[in-house]
């Protein structure tokens, strides 16, 4: 009998509003996305933890705002591509601009599994279970 071994995958919030943060903490901890969540408020520092993180044995599901100061969410994405190991990380889009640019821009790009417009809700963490990409992280044993 062979035994299958579930890859964790943790979950980083990376926006800059510290309400949103703090609320989508708690919708990914109750839908048991992740019990506790990263978080961060600047692109970079979320970069600089994941290069930090690459060697490791665990994924992340990256809920990342679009529209922030200092670093957008699509030079984010840009830079995501440099670090090693990068096929381990899947990003969600969140974002309040409903501009249909934005969302054929994170459809053509390969770490995109989702884009939610604000607020996230307890039903778009459950449905990110069931994205093909994601959904064997979550499957019972």
């Amino acid at each position: 009998m062979s035994q299958i071994t579930l890859q964790m995958l943790r979950t980083i919030i990376i926006d800059d509003d510290e309400i949103v943060t703090f609320l989508q903490r708690k919708i990914v901890s109750k839908t048991e996305l992740d019990p506790d969540p990263y978080s961060f408020k600047d692109g970079q520092k979320a970069l600089d933890f994941l290069a930090e993180e690459a060697g490791s044995d665990i994924d992340y599901l990256i809920m990342l705002d679009i529209n922030m100061p200092k670093m957008d969410g699509w030079e984010f994405l840009r830079r995501l591509k440099e670090i090693p190991g990068n096929e381990r990380f899947y990003v969600v889009m969140v974002t309040s601009s409903i501009d249909r640019k934005d969302k054929r821009e994170a459809a053509n790009d390969p770490h995109v599994v989702d884009f939610i417009e604000k607020p996230v809700s307890a039903r778009h963490c459950s449905k990110l279970k069931g994205i093909s990409k994601l959904s064997g992280y979550f499957e019972e044993s």
